[in-house]
């Protein structure tokens, strides 16, 4: 604290911009000191008040504020550095069960084995203590500036009756400069995590039947908070903008990740993809039709799914899309001759490939199937709703056949309300939860791996992965950027 005062007691009393002109005032607008010619030629509409009026206001006051930061604000802190140590704790936690699963698997090998099972836990343990010591970074960081704020506080508390003027304003300043970095600081915009993918069984790769241990990161960047309907869909098309669809709202929004609007686009569209040739297709519920666009918003063909209604619609690998559909019978209870189905098209309107059926030609693969996405092994997930409030993910190969459905099976909750999904580049699936309000992960053999993040008042809706940033629209209305990684 002795560097701080040495530092204000040196503070500068004279004009810099009018040599020997002395400071006698204060811009309230501009929060500086200025002198007599600051006030005729660049302040002369501002609100400004003299230094000797506003430090007998600031006197009587101070004390006060100070008083209630540590009183208030600093306990709030506190409580943010509870948080990181809760998450470190999480990760012990997190590694001891990955560990007891690990042992648990142990008893089914062979002793030659058992080398392969401890690289492993040492691979799990190195992740965690990664993600710990980050953590543990950003915590220490927090608070230093928690104790800079609270030993400010008091300095200026005790000599504030003996303090110079100038010294008193350098010294709130440089205090509430300090305060509003400490009070961004938040564990819950930044998640690590250690996970386990557990392998096949396979005799040609042992290290395939224990698994691989990997690091997910997730970061907040970007936190925009400009609508009041909810996200009903999103696509990036670069690294640092993403169209977006608001519920009820007569456009497509082209939005950067600082939140401002760089494009709208008038359409009534239910849904809405972008193709990987740029191209923006439509679906019209009620008309039951396909628009493509250009990016210049011209329309280069419609074509008519009647008498299928359009659900959502989604991008596949090799420029396709897939579409889900459903017709006849009551939403959540078809008639025999009511159709669910995905079907993979072209951007001509063209059916490849039609979903409905199990490989016994009866059993119905989706009771209202929703938006779907494919991985880099060709596997299609689909979200199917088996009500208002629940449902399930049907993952199947590319040749139609059922591979897995993801029922909840190791999430806490009883029962799942799946909204979107979405592949990553390492085949892990990504999908949103309403029950839980948060985004897990799924390995691509259906294994629960984890919660990636979960909210407390805010729903996540719909999510997609451009490079290594994923985008989360909510119910909100609002936008989240998080920068994604596994390793």
């Amino acid at each position: 604290m002795a560097s701080s005062l040495h530092k204000f007691q040196f503070a500068l009393k004279m004009c810099e911009e009018h040599d020997k002109k002395e400071l006698h005032a204060y811009c309230k607008t501009c929060k500086k000191k200025i002198c007599t010619l600051c006030i005729k030629m660049d302040h002369t509409t501002h609100d400004w008040e003299t230094i000797t009026d506003i430090i007998r206001e600031k006197k009587r006051s101070l004390p006060e504020v100070c008083k209630e930061i540590r009183a208030t604000t600093l306990s709030g802190l506190r409580n943010k550095l509870d948080r990181f140590d809760e998450k470190m704790r999480e990760q012990d936690a997190g590694f001891e069960a990955t560990k007891t699963i690990l042992n648990c698997s142990r008893k089914s090998y062979i002793y030659k084995i058992d080398q392969l099972f401890d690289r492993r836990i040492d691979a799990c343990r190195q992740n965690t203590e990664d993600a710990k010591r980050q953590y543990k970074e950003k915590r220490e960081g927090l608070k230093k500036k928690v104790d800079s704020v609270e030993v400010m506080t008091h300095a200026l508390d005790r000599d504030i009756h003996t303090l110079p003027d100038h010294d008193i304003l350098d010294m709130e300043k440089e205090m509430r400069d300090e305060l509003e970095k400490v009070l961004s600081y938040s564990a819950e915009k930044y998640t690590c995590k250690s996970v386990f993918v557990p392998g096949k069984m396979n005799a040609q790769a042992l290290g395939d039947m224990i698994g691989e241990s990997h690091r997910i990161s997730l970061e907040e960047k970007h936190d925009i908070d400009r609508y009041s309907k909810y996200i009903f869909s999103l696509h990036p098309v670069s690294e640092t903008s993403a169209f977006v669809k608001v519920t009820a709202d007569g456009c497509l929004i082209l939005l950067d990740r600082t939140g401002q609007e760089l494009k709208t686009m008038k359409t009534s569209c239910r849904d809405f993809t972008i193709s990987n040739t740029g191209e923006c297709i439509l679906i019209d519920e009620n008309k039951c039709i396909f628009s493509v666009f250009t990016q210049d918003d011209v329309k280069i063909r419609t074509f008519q799914t009647k008498p299928l209604h359009p659900t959502t619609i989604s991008r596949a690998n090799n420029g396709d899309i897939l579409g889900s559909f459903f017709s006849g019978g009551a939403k959540f209870n078809p008639s025999p001759t009511s159709r669910r189905i995905l079907r993979r098209m072209n951007l001509k309107g063209e059916v490849l490939q039609t979903y409905e059926f199990g490989e016994d030609d009866k059993t119905r693969l989706f009771m209202v199937p929703g938006r779907a996405t494919e991985s880099m092994l060709s596997d299609i997930c689909v979200v199917n709703w088996l009500s208002d409030r629940s449902g399930d993910l049907v993952v199947l190969y590319k040749d139609g056949r059922l591979k897995f459905t993801y029922k909840g099976q190791g999430l806490k909750s009883q029962m799942i309300f799946p909204i979107d999904v979405e592949y990553d580049s390492q085949c892990n699936i990504l999908f949103t939860e309403m029950h839980t309000r948060g985004i897990h992960m799924l390995s691509s053999e259906g294994v629960y791996l984890c919660t990636l993040c979960q909210y407390q008042n805010i729903h996540p809706y719909v999510i997609a992965i451009y490079d290594n940033n994923l985008w989360c629209g909510f119910l909100q209305g609002r936008v989240k950027v998080l920068k994604y990684d596994v390793s």
